[in-house]
């Protein structure tokens, strides 16, 4: 099996911290077949490219790319770039926001295969096809926290939630990742009426003014 290192110019909480992840130049004792410098944030593009230009003493075979860099693969493997327990379950946006560069990769929701992880940083999960959705949610509600040590057990979705996209089925699919010894609780109908008001924009500006 090829001996590949990861190289990441700055730590945050998702970055991986296995035993082939670095984030510096190469060590005396370093040894790899390939070596992948993963760059998210494009402020960091030239220390990355210095970092690759040091890994080089350990193999020619250097690879330098990621968000920074525009890429526009559809590929997620598990653990690589991202610590385990964080998934990416499909990768585009229908939306064409000013301040996000998402559409102009992937102008649709592209559905990529589920892999199990309790943190999702799909760039628009909610705009994703139902199917895709509910399998989604599937996968959440069957993460034990036996499963992920250090994991507190609550569901996060780093990448967003966007309340334009939000359709009724998916309001019952996010109560459903309550933690089980909550799963009897059902908000009653009129309480689920006023959230959907408050959490699609279109219904909101279609609302009549309220007389004071």
């Amino acid at each position: 099996m090829r001996r590949l290192i990861r190289v990441f110019p700055r730590r945050n909480r998702a970055t991986p911290d296995d035993e082939l992840a670095r984030f510096g130049p190469p060590g005396l004792f370093d040894e790899a077949d390939e070596v992948h410098v993963s760059v998210t944030f494009k402020a960091d593009k030239a220390i990355a490219e210095s970092l690759a230009e040091q890994w080089r003493v350990v193999t020619q075979s250097v690879h330098v790319g990621g968000v920074a860099y525009d890429d526009a693969s559809l590929e997620f493997i598990p653990g690589r770039y991202v610590k385990p327990g964080y998934t990416i379950t499909s990768r585009g946006c229908p939306r064409r926001c000013w301040f996000c560069g998402v559409w102009k990769k992937w102008p649709t929701v592209n559905a990529m295969p589920i892999y199990d992880g309790w943190n999702v940083l799909d760039d628009n999960v909610l705009a994703a096809p139902r199917d895709h959705v509910e399998a989604v949610f599937s996968m959440l509600r069957r993460q034990k926290r036996a499963d992920w040590p250090g994991w507190d057990g609550r569901i996060e979705f780093t990448g967003g939630l966007e309340a334009l996209s939000l359709q009724d089925y998916q309001v019952d699919l996010l109560a459903s990742l309550r933690p089980p010894s909550q799963q009897k609780y059902r908000p009653p109908e009129e309480w689920r009426a006023f959230q959907r008001t408050w959490v699609r924009p279109a219904i909101i500006h279609a609302s009549e003014p309220v007389a004071a």
